[in-house]
Order: C-alpha cells, then structure tokens, then sequence
C-alpha cells in the first residue's frame, strides 16, 4: 500500500537549479534520493561564520516558499540560513537508526545520516525544522547533529481557512521561520 498526500498549490520547480556538470548533477540525484539536499547553500557567503550567524532551516514540500522567502529575509539581517530540502524523512530517519543500532551493538561509530548535507564544521549550527506536518517528523535531526533544533509545524489538526492565516496561526509563516532562525542563534534554545 502506499500513501498519497496532495497539494494544489504549485511550487516554482526553478528553485532548483541542476548543475551542468554530470558529476554534480549525479551527486545531486544521489541526495535527493538519499533523503535530503541543499536547495539554498549560503556556505560561500563571505560572512559566513558557523557558530556565529548560520542556520540549517529543514524543510519539504508545501513550505519552501516560505523557508526560502525567510532565508533571503533573515540574510539582509546578518543571518545565513541554508534550506535543506527533505525529499525522505523516513529514509533519513530510518538511516540514522540503522547507525545508531551499528554503534550500540560495538559495529561502527554512530553516523547522523545527514553527512553529505551538513559538513562536519556546521553540525553544531542550531537547526530549524518547518513543515505543514506534525513538528516531531524533523525534531530528531537537532539531537542526530548535537545541536539544539526549533521544530516548526502543526501539532492541532481541523482547523479551516485561508491558507495564509492558518499558516500563521500554526507559526509556519515566513515570520514565524523567521524569528525561529533568530530565536535559535541568540537564545540557545534546546
């Protein structure tokens, strides 16, 4: 069996931008498929300081407008927020599992399934998670990195109206993820 979640609202696919070179464009194929990838890498930033005055925002579907739209906001603040796109969060759960049982049984030292998203000198960098879906499905990635992690998402189910209002309302908005990225760097927050 199998499980369909439908959406009618459409998201501007040219977010992506495929490489041209066939070996990127491979490695990027193998992320998506792996579970996650970088849609918006600010890492080449000049500014760019981990620990300081970046974000990892986790993100999928439906919300990438708003994660991307609060990521180019947060950055005329000083804020680097790269948006990782989770095309599985079951793989990448499902991974970091597998990992975590390997290294209790003695076979192997614990991997967080995210190495080739998150290099190894951000993995501290505080992470948000924004999804139109229960914030526990991303919470995990917070504790898999060791580093405190926001989850944003919908936790109170039935409401009805204007996509916008109930975005806001369940502090999935761009303002929401916005204050959230600002929230994890200054508060240290857990």
């Amino acid at each position: 069996s199998f499980y369909l979640r439908l959406t009618t609202r459409r998201i501007d696919q040219r977010l992506l931008q495929v490489p041209e070179d066939a070996v990127q464009r491979e490695h990027l194929r193998k992320q998506v498929l792996e579970g996650a990838y970088r849609l918006i890498d600010r890492s080449m930033e000049p500014e760019y300081q981990p620990g300081e005055n970046v974000v990892n925002i986790f993100t999928s579907g439906v919300m990438i407008p708003e994660v991307v739209e609060a990521s180019h906001l947060v950055q005329k603040e000083g804020v680097f927020a790269n948006v990782i796109n989770v095309t599985s969060s079951d793989m990448l759960f499902r991974r970091f599992q597998e990992s975590v049982s390997r290294s209790m049984a003695g076979r192997g030292e614990p991997s967080t399934g995210l190495e080739d998203v998150v290099a190894p000198t951000e993995r501290t960098t505080p992470v948000v998670t924004v999804l139109d879906g229960h914030p526990h499905t991303l919470a995990w990635i917070g504790s898999a990195l060791g580093t405190r992690a926001l989850p944003l998402g919908v936790s109170q189910f039935g409401q009805s109206g204007a996509r916008d209002d109930l975005y806001m309302e369940h502090q999935i908005d761009v303002n929401s993820i916005m204050m959230a990225c600002f929230g994890a760097l200054e508060t240290g927050v857990a």
